[in-house]
Protein backbone atom coordinates (compact mmCIF):
# COMPACT_ATOMS: atom_id res chain seq x y z
CA UNK A 1 0.00 0.00 0.00
CA UNK A 2 1.53 3.05 -1.13
CA UNK A 3 0.80 6.96 0.53
CA UNK A 4 2.28 8.95 -2.31
CA UNK A 5 -0.65 10.57 -3.19
CA UNK A 6 -1.02 11.13 0.90
CA UNK A 7 2.27 12.50 0.88
CA UNK A 8 2.50 14.58 -1.72
CA UNK A 9 -0.16 16.76 -0.24
CA UNK A 10 1.08 17.10 2.84
CA UNK A 11 4.75 18.32 1.59
CA UNK A 12 2.47 20.67 -0.81
CA UNK A 13 0.69 21.83 1.97
CA UNK A 14 3.84 22.36 4.24
CA UNK A 15 5.96 23.98 1.58
CA UNK A 16 3.01 26.72 1.51
CA UNK A 17 2.74 27.34 5.23
CA UNK A 18 6.66 27.75 5.01
CA UNK A 19 6.41 30.59 2.61
CA UNK A 20 3.89 31.58 4.70
CA UNK A 21 6.33 31.73 7.92
CA UNK A 22 8.87 33.48 5.85
CA UNK A 23 6.62 36.51 4.17
CA UNK A 24 4.95 37.20 7.33
CA UNK A 25 7.28 37.12 10.33
CA UNK A 26 8.65 40.78 10.29
CA UNK A 27 12.32 39.38 12.28
CA UNK A 28 14.49 37.48 10.13
CA UNK A 29 16.49 35.39 13.80
CA UNK A 30 17.02 31.72 12.48
CA UNK A 31 16.03 30.45 16.13
CA UNK A 32 12.30 32.59 15.84
CA UNK A 33 11.50 31.17 12.11
CA UNK A 34 12.81 28.02 13.04
CA UNK A 35 10.89 27.88 16.10
CA UNK A 36 7.86 29.09 13.92
CA UNK A 37 8.61 26.09 11.87
CA UNK A 38 8.42 23.77 14.61
CA UNK A 39 5.03 25.22 15.80
CA UNK A 40 3.37 25.02 12.32
CA UNK A 41 5.12 23.04 9.75
CA UNK A 42 6.51 19.78 11.66
CA UNK A 43 3.12 18.88 12.81
CA UNK A 44 1.67 18.91 9.64
CA UNK A 45 4.66 16.38 8.37
CA UNK A 46 4.56 14.75 11.41
CA UNK A 47 0.70 13.66 12.12
CA UNK A 48 0.07 10.12 12.23
CA UNK A 49 3.41 9.11 10.84
CA UNK A 50 3.89 5.99 12.45
CA UNK A 51 0.33 4.82 10.30
CA UNK A 52 1.63 6.22 6.55
CA UNK A 53 5.56 5.50 7.63
CA UNK A 54 7.22 6.15 4.08
CA UNK A 55 9.19 3.12 3.54
CA UNK A 56 10.38 4.66 -0.02
CA UNK A 57 13.49 6.48 -0.56
CA UNK A 58 11.41 8.99 -2.91
CA UNK A 59 9.11 9.95 -0.59
CA UNK A 60 11.16 10.31 2.61
CA UNK A 61 12.79 13.02 0.69
CA UNK A 62 10.24 14.61 -0.40
CA UNK A 63 9.00 14.79 3.09
CA UNK A 64 12.65 16.04 3.86
CA UNK A 65 12.62 18.87 1.05
CA UNK A 66 10.36 20.75 3.17
CA UNK A 67 13.07 21.19 6.12
CA UNK A 68 15.91 21.44 4.04
CA UNK A 69 15.01 24.04 1.87
CA UNK A 70 13.45 26.07 4.58
CA UNK A 71 16.37 25.71 6.88
CA UNK A 72 18.44 26.71 3.43
CA UNK A 73 16.00 30.07 3.54
CA UNK A 74 17.19 31.35 7.21
CA UNK A 75 19.51 34.26 7.40
CA UNK A 76 23.27 33.23 7.25
CA UNK A 77 22.62 29.31 6.47
CA UNK A 78 22.33 29.15 2.91
CA UNK A 79 25.95 28.14 2.85
CA UNK A 80 26.13 25.49 5.42
CA UNK A 81 25.73 21.79 4.38
CA UNK A 82 22.04 20.35 5.24
CA UNK A 83 23.41 18.39 8.08
CA UNK A 84 25.52 21.36 9.40
CA UNK A 85 21.75 23.32 9.41
CA UNK A 86 20.58 20.71 11.54
CA UNK A 87 23.21 20.84 13.93
CA UNK A 88 23.40 24.92 14.51
CA UNK A 89 19.32 24.54 14.81
CA UNK A 90 19.69 21.60 17.11
CA UNK A 91 17.04 19.14 15.24
CA UNK A 92 16.95 15.96 13.37
CA UNK A 93 15.85 14.63 10.41
CA UNK A 94 12.26 14.34 9.68
CA UNK A 95 13.13 10.87 8.43
CA UNK A 96 13.09 9.45 11.82
CA UNK A 97 10.04 10.78 13.41
CA UNK A 98 7.79 8.01 12.65
CA UNK A 99 10.31 5.34 13.24
CA UNK A 100 11.15 7.37 17.14
CA UNK A 101 7.46 7.53 17.54
CA UNK A 102 7.13 3.59 17.14
CA UNK A 103 9.85 3.09 18.94
CA UNK A 104 8.52 4.52 21.68
CA UNK A 105 4.85 3.16 21.62
CA UNK A 106 6.96 -0.63 22.07
CA UNK A 107 8.55 0.96 24.59
CA UNK A 108 5.49 1.96 26.37
CA UNK A 109 3.69 -1.11 25.57
CA UNK A 110 6.99 -3.18 26.92
CA UNK A 111 6.68 -0.79 30.14
CA UNK A 112 2.66 -1.61 30.73
CA UNK A 113 3.67 -5.14 30.01
CA UNK A 114 5.95 -4.82 33.01
CA UNK A 115 3.34 -3.15 35.19
CA UNK A 116 0.28 -5.13 34.53
CA UNK A 117 -0.68 -8.31 32.97
CA UNK A 118 -0.80 -9.41 29.57
CA UNK A 119 -4.70 -9.08 29.18
CA UNK A 120 -3.88 -5.12 30.30
CA UNK A 121 -1.68 -4.62 27.41
CA UNK A 122 -4.14 -6.54 24.84
CA UNK A 123 -6.59 -3.79 26.34
CA UNK A 124 -4.06 -0.98 25.67
CA UNK A 125 -3.87 -1.82 22.12
CA UNK A 126 -7.29 -1.66 21.27
CA UNK A 127 -7.40 1.88 23.01
CA UNK A 128 -4.11 2.95 20.83
CA UNK A 129 -5.44 0.98 17.10
CA UNK A 130 -9.20 2.37 18.05
CA UNK A 131 -7.92 6.12 18.84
Amino acid sequence: MRFDKHINKIVTKAHQCTALICRCFKSKQPDILFRAFAVCVRPILEYCSAVWNPGYLCDINKIESVQRRFTKRLKGFHSLSYVDRRKALNTESLALLPCIKYCFLLHLLWIVSVLFSCMTVCIVLEVIILD
